[in-house]
């Protein structure tokens, strides 16, 4: 996970963000020296404690995910998928970024919309936004 967020970090289509969440999902469990590296990278640490802590996204992030899946898709346009791909890949897009909108940009500070989503729905979410990606990534990959 932490190998396909450093991959991210130079594809406009590949997030970042998400699979350093994931890799601090399963390194929190499994490899408590793993977790804390993570915690305590000079670049991704604090916006990962602050996740941990207080389910924060910072704006710049929404920013840079919103421009990342407006690049992906644009390619995905560009390519030839099916219609059917596009619109679910359209679906699944807009709600992470209703989703991430809904995320406080800063601790304790209230979010732009109101909205109770279940730790389950906002895993369902989370886990889309990586499958949509790998999805775009992976017909990308087929048909070039």
């Amino acid at each position: 996970m932490v190998g396909l967020g450093i991959i991210g970090i130079a594809l406009p289509v590949m997030p970042t963000t998400i699979f350093f969440i994931l890799a601090l999902g399963c390194f929190t469990r499994s490899s408590p020296a793993l977790s804390a590296w993570l915690l305590n990278h000079p670049r991704y640490g604090e916006s990962l404690r602050y996740w941990q802590l207080y389910k924060v996204v910072p704006l710049r992030a929404k920013f840079l995910a919103g421009l990342g899946m407006a690049v992906g898709y644009f390619f995905l346009l560009q390519s030839a998928a099916p219609i059917w791909v596009m619109y679910l890949v359209a679906v699944i897009e807009v709600c992470v970024l209703g989703y991430l909108i809904n995320r406080p940009s800063k601790p304790n500070h209230p979010t732009l919309i109101q909205l109770n989503i279940s730790t389950r729905l906002q895993l369902m979410l989370l886990a889309s936004l990586f499958t949509s990606q790998l999805a775009i990534i992976a017909y990308l990959a087929i048909q070039y």
